[in-house]
């Protein structure tokens, strides 16, 4: 996940944090499946050209390249210390902050990023800057974590406040807009993106789920940040810890919403944009 160099988060859950490749890696395994499924059905050409925002420990990097081997794959992140050295050779690996640096327009036939635009206060604006990015007819796939605590789980939960205590602490602190993949689809159409479609997988945490070991590292990463907020005491925080190591408890708190839309394609007689 992207984070701002001098925010709180980056602390936390940056490469100060020493198990934060481990946290990326439990979330990588919990989501690639579906995420795979998502690309897959995107059906990016061999010599596709994309964009993998927030690249993260590069698994997903990985497959586009084998799913495009004629093309290209660009994986962004502000960290690019997590990415393997071994890439593909058509695997382009830059440091990129999405929200300033810039891409050509049109330079990409597929952009997907994952778990990243709840974090970035100028979200709008990157999805703005991002369809400038596509080329005519391209893809983007956007895949956001959002909490579903008030459904999943009864009030005075341990997960259940563990969920709401680090949405509120980012939110706060960093801008993270927890619920931002509600609002997407609608940001999308707002922006002139078509073909909208969206879809939500909530992943079961129970004990070994790589989904409940990525948020225990979370919380107990985040426990001094928590603790100096007030949103968790020291004994909130333990029960949150213990709760997702019971093998007794399942739970559903969060979800993944994937939205999926078109950059418009020119117009029948208008001549299209040179590759």
């Amino acid at each position: 996940m992207p984070t701002a160099p001098d925010s709180h988060y980056a602390d936390e859950l940056g490469r100060t944090n020493p198990s934060e490749t481990a946290r990326l890696r439990a979330l990588t395994d919990a989501l690639d499946a579906d995420t795979v499924r998502r690309l897959d059905a995107a059906g990016p050409a061999p010599d596709a050209r994309v964009l993998e925002v927030g690249a993260g420990t590069g698994t997903v990097a990985a497959w586009l390249a084998g799913r495009c081997p004629r093309g290209l794959v660009t994986a962004t992140d502000l960290d690019i210390t997590h990415l393997p050295a071994d890439l593909p050779g058509h695997v382009r690996v830059v440091r990129h902050d999405v929200t300033r640096d810039p891409f050509p327009t049109g330079s990409f036939d597929l952009i997907h990023a994952r778990c990243v635009l709840l974090h970035l206060p100028e979200r709008e604006r990157v999805v703005e800057r991002m369809r400038d990015w596509l080329a005519p007819g391209g893809t983007l796939l956007l895949e956001d974590v959002v909490h579903f605590p008030h459904t999943g789980l009864p009030p005075g939960d341990p997960v259940r406040h563990s969920v709401e205590g680090i949405c509120a602490l980012l939110a706060d602190s960093y801008g993270m807009e927890p619920d931002w993949g509600l609002r997407a689809p609608d940001v999308l159409h707002r922006h002139g993106y078509e073909q909208i479609n969206a879809e939500i997988a909530l992943p079961a945490f129970r004990q070994g789920a790589p989904i409940a070991d990525f948020w225990y590292r979370t919380v107990a990463a985040l426990a001094p940040r928590l603790r100096e907020y007030g949103s968790m005491t020291e004994a909130g925080i333990d029960a949150a810890l213990s709760a997702l190591r019971d093998p007794d408890r399942v739970s559903f708190p969060l979800g993944v919403l994937a939205v999926r839309a078109r950059k418009p394609s020119p117009a029948p007689g208008t001549a299209p944009v040179s590759r």
